[in-house]
């Protein structure tokens, strides 16, 4: 039979990995200033009041002091509330605020002058920006802060992107993907690759098609005497491969003369099996041609021969 030497297949690739935004980088992170508002003197505080008697006060209070000849100076309009910014002032995005109306877009908490991002031109708190918008980590669906790894179109902590059967991380050889999942060469072998006939060990490169089974190329020899098979041929024994010489001894097809196969004519005698030219008197050698013979000590003897030595 022929052999066929085959290349391993393999799903090895590589992850990607890149920084993402962190609290003190990124494009798409700010920090607004706050500003004061003076007047020329100090006024008492206002008592409390509603908001829309707060702001039609603060109009009222604006152009009486600016009767008496106090200076008064706005900062604007707050883009929240569209009024006038007398006092503290929130700069950020281009746009002034009131302090208080400068809010996280999405739990309207008052972001002062703390770190915040911007999206859509709307500012977020940090836990709410990266909840919402941050890529998530495939192992624990957390937002990820800092380092991401991207491989199989998912995106992973770096300490969250490992082997799903051993747990280490992955170096420098990258990774085998099986259904989805990341595995280590080791584990990706030992789990999925075919194993070898003569040794069960997984075959991580090429291998030998024989027998209907795999075989590292180092493992399909004679089964008998471990030489490898010259040419390329084998002999089949219930599914084992074996060299010519090994393989007519388990058929019991050796010629006792000589030790070699025997492919054409037999004798058989002494329950052994000959070549007819290695049939031969154990004492003269000259061939039983004519199948007559006799029997002494496990060996043949011509009639002749026999009579001479033991007659």
């Amino acid at each position: 039979m022929e052999m066929e030497i085959i290349s391993a297949g393999s799903s090895h690739q590589h992850q990607s990995v890149t920084d993402y935004a962190k609290p003190n980088q990124g494009t798409s992170h700010y920090q607004s200033t706050l500003t004061t508002v003076s007047t020329t003197e100090q006024l008492p505080p206002p008592p409390a009041v509603s908001s829309d008697q707060l702001d039609s006060m603060l109009g009222n209070l604006t152009a009486d002091m600016s009767r008496q000849g106090v200076n008064t100076t706005q900062k604007g309009c707050c883009n929240a509330c569209d009024k006038p910014i007398v006092g503290q002032v929130i700069t950020a995005l281009g746009k002034t605020w009131h302090p208080e109306h400068f809010t996280c877009n999405h739990c309207n908490q008052e972001l002062g002058t703390r770190n915040f991002f911007e999206r859509d031109g709307n500012p977020y708190c940090e836990p709410d920006y990266h909840n919402l918008f941050s890529p998530r980590c495939a192992y624990c669906n957390g937002p990820i802060l800092d380092k991401c790894v991207t491989a199989l179109e998912k995106t992973w902590h770096t300490e969250h992107f490992f082997c799903a059967q051993c747990g280490q991380q992955f170096g420098e050889d990258g990774f085998h993907e099986r259904d989805g999942k990341p595995y280590c060469r080791n584990d990706y072998f030992d789990m999925f690759a075919p194993k070898c006939n003569g040794c069960n060990r997984a075959i991580m490169e090429n291998y030998i098609s024989a027998l209907n089974s795999q075989w590292h190329p180092d493992c399909f020899v004679c089964r008998d005497c471990r030489e490898p098979f010259h040419g390329g041929s084998f002999f089949d024994h219930e599914g084992l491969p074996y060299c010519e010489t090994h393989y007519h001894a388990k058929r019991g097809s050796l010629c006792a003369g000589c030790s070699k196969p025997i492919t054409g004519r037999c004798i058989t005698a002494m329950f052994k099996k000959f070549h007819p030219e290695h049939f031969v008197c154990a004492f003269c050698l000259k061939q039983l041609n004519k199948g007559t013979f006799k029997e002494q000590n496990d060996k043949p003897y011509c009639h002749q021969c026999f009579d001479k030595l033991f007659g």
